[in-house]
């Protein structure tokens, strides 16, 4: 069970998806260059080393919660969303993940554990000295994979996973990037905002960044379209007990996709054992380890 299948926000992918014409027409590589499916938080260890210690970022989010929102993002769409029909499109886009070889996990994947530092007006320690915690054990407070799909629809669009503990603020959402327009047909210069659609998780929101044209400065205006989700009924928790009591396991996970998701993480498990990528360090309260992203996720 995976109480991020029962967010609003979550079922929301596939709704905005498959009852609009004017989004599913446009959802794939021809129009979309990047996804990015981000979980940071400010929360620290919290006492959690017990469990945390022992696990780490990709472990606790990548592989089970994060890979779940992806199948959601990339999937063809179902004949239904009964059990076996949703599940046997989440399990194709789990089948078309492109395997990890050793090169792609030193190019394509990035782990980190924080230092010392201020988050809001709390002074956190490092990772490495909360209490419970062994430091031998190198375990990674913040995760991000870069993935690709090998699929007529997806071929060509980047997927990026990436969550972090200790982080200067709480960013939770699904980010769908589209590709620039071919040509702008404006007398002036300036760059046009990019399209984006997002889709946030914690608040639940739905925001479609646009661009628009002043009409006396001649210059680009950012245009954004919000929509705040009404509070469910119930809670996620609760809403899969629910379904357990009535017996549908649609938001539920099959064996087969969890086989699926480990097979695309343990390369990157694999080749983080044996060092292939290098145990970054960020201070707590900061934006993560700097990277070639950091830029345009700013601007964004």
């Amino acid at each position: 069970m995976d109480h991020f299948l029962a967010m609003t926000t979550v079922q929301n992918v596939l709704g905005s998806r498959l009852a609009n014409r004017v989004l599913e027409s446009l959802w794939n590589s021809t129009h979309i260059a990047e996804v990015e499916i981000i979980w940071d938080e400010t929360l620290a260890l919290e006492g959690r080393a017990g469990y945390y210690d022992g696990v780490g970022a990709l472990r606790d989010m990548l592989q089970n919660h994060l890979v779940q929102l992806l199948c959601l993002v990339a999937m063809e769409p179902p004949i239904s969303l009964g059990e076996r029909d949703l599940h046997d499109r989440k399990l194709d886009v789990l089948r078309s993940v492109r395997p990890l070889t050793d090169e792609a996990v030193m190019r394509r994947t990035r782990r980190a554990r924080y230092l010392p530092g201020l988050i809001a007006d709390r002074n956190v320690p490092a990772y490495v000295d909360e209490e419970g915690v062994d430091p031998a054990r190198g375990t990674e407070t913040f995760a991000e994979v870069e993935l690709e799909l090998d699929s007529w629809r997806w071929t060509g669009t980047t997927f990026r996973l990436r969550t972090g503990k200790a982080l200067g603020a709480d960013r939770m959402e699904a980010v769908v990037r589209f590709r620039d327009v071919p040509h702008l047909p404006f007398g002036h210069s300036g760059e046009a905002r990019p399209n984006i659609l997002r889709f946030g998780l914690e608040p639940e929101s739905l925001t479609l960044d646009l661009t628009g044209v002043g009409s006396r400065t001649q210059t680009f205006a950012p245009l954004e379209l919000t929509a705040r989700m009404d509070p469910p009924e119930l809670p996620a928790y609760g809403r899969l007990l629910l379904d357990v009591l009535n017996g549908d396991p649609a938001l539920s996970i099959r064996g087969d996709e969890a086989e699926e998701a480990w097979r695309v993480f343990a390369p990157v498990l694999s080749g983080w054992s044996r060092g292939l990528t290098p145990l970054e360090e960020y201070p707590a309260g900061s934006d993560g380890p700097a990277s070639d992203h950091d830029g345009e996720q700013a601007g964004s």
